[in-house]
C-alpha cells in the first residue's frame, strides 16, 4: 500500500483504470436496467465517486505531510553528514597530538581523583555538619521554648509586681486612711468623755433636785405600774431607787435624762430611744388622766 501512495504515475492509472471501468459498468447498467435503477446505480456511484475523492484527498495530504517528513530527514542527513565531516576532519587534526592529550588526560584523570576523594572527604564533612546542624536545631527549639517559659515567667512576675505595687498604693492610702481615723476615733472617744462628764454631772444634779424634790414635798408620791411600758420591766426597781415610780416623771424626760438614766442603768440610750419610753410613759399618763 506504501508504494501505491508514493508512486503517482501508478495511482492515477489505477484511479484511470476504476473510473473507464466504472463508466462501462454504468452504460451496461443502463442498457440492462429501467431509467429509475439508472439513477439510483447513478447515485450510488456518485456517493462511491465522493468516497473515493475524500479517500484521494486523505491519502494526497498523508503523502504530502511524508513528503515534508522526507525532506525535513533529508536536511538533517545533510547536517549530520557535514558534522561528521567537521569531526573527521577535528579527529585527523587531533590525531598528531594524541600523546600529548592522553597525557594531558592521565592527569586529568588523577586530578579528577584526587578531586573525587575530596569530594568524599567533603561529603562526609557536610554530613557530619547536617547532624550538628539537626542537634543544634534541637537544641535552638529547645532553649526557644525555655526562653519562652521564662517570658511568661517574668511576664507573670512583672503582673505580679505591678499588683504588688497597687497594693502597697492602696496599703498606704489605706493607711494615711487608718491613721486619719484613728485621729477621728481618738477625737471621738475625748468627746465621748467630755460628754459622759457633763451627763454625770448633770445625772447628779438631776439625783440631788429628785431628792430635794422629795424632801421637801409633804404629799406621798404617786406610784404607778412601770412594767406596762415595753423594754421597762427589767430596770423598775433600779428605777425606783432613782425615785422614778411613775408615768408622769417618765414623760418630762429630755435627751440629758435619757442619757443620764441609761448611764446609771448601764444600758445603751438607744433601747430607751427604740423602746420608745417616753412616748409609752405620755400614752400611759394621758390614758390615766
Amino acid at each position: 500500500m506504501s508504494f501505491f501512495l508514493e508512486d503517482p504515475v501508478l495511482f492515477w492509472l489505477v484511479w484511470g483504470i476504476f473510473t473507464l471501468a466504472g463508466t462501462i459498468i454504468g452504460w451496461s447498467l443502463r442498457a440492462n436496467t429501467s431509467e429509475k435503477e439508472v439513477r439510483g446505480a447513478l447515485g450510488r456511484i456518485e456517493q462511491e465517486k465522493n468516497t473515493l475523492a475524500r479517500l484521494y484527498t486523505q491519502i494526497k495530504h498523508q503523502h504530502d505531510l511524508r513528503e515534508a517528513d522526507f525532506r525535513r530527514a533529508s536536511l538533517d542527513v545533510e547536517k549530520l553528514r557535514a558534522i561528521v565531516q567537521l569531526l573527521e576532519d577535528e579527529r585527523a587534526t587531533l590525531l598528531p597530538d594524541a600523546p600529548f592529550n592522553a597525557a594531558r588526560i592521565a592527569t586529568a584523570e588523577a586530578a579528577a581523583a584526587q578531586y573525587a576523594q575530596k569530594v568524599a572527604a567533603l561529603e562526609v564533612l557536610a554530613n557530619s555538619l547536617r547532624a550538628r546542624n539537626t542537634e543544634l536545631s534541637e537544641q535552638l527549639a529547645t532553649a526557644q521554648k525555655e526562653m519562652g517559659d521564662w517570658d511568661t515567667l517574668y511576664r507573670g512576675f512583672k503582673a505580679t509586681q505591678e499588683r504588688l505595687a497597687a497594693f502597697e498604693q492602696k496599703s498606704i492610702a489605706l493607711e494615711v486612711e487608718r491613721e486619719g481615723l484613728l485621729r477621728q476615733l481618738a477625737q471621738a472617744h475625748a468627746e465621748i468623755e467630755t460628754l459622759q462628764l457633763e451627763i454625770q454631772q448633770k445625772g447628779e444634779t438631776q439625783a440631788q433636785k429628785l431628792k430635794t424634790s422629795r424632801k421637801g414635798s409633804v404629799a406621798a408620791p404617786q406610784l404607778d405600774d412601770l412594767k406596762s411600758i415595753k423594754g421597762m420591766a427589767a430596770f423598775v426597781e433600779r428605777l425606783g431607787g432613782m425615785g422614778i415610780s411613775s408615768f408622769a416623771q417618765i414623760s418630762r424626760w429630755d435627751d440629758d435624762t435619757v442619757i443620764s438614766v441609761a448611764k446609771t442603768l448601764d444600758i445603751s440610750p438607744g433601747k430607751i430611744y427604740r423602746d420608745d419610753w417616753v412616748g409609752q410613759a405620755q400614752r400611759l399618763a394621758g390614758e390615766r388622766r
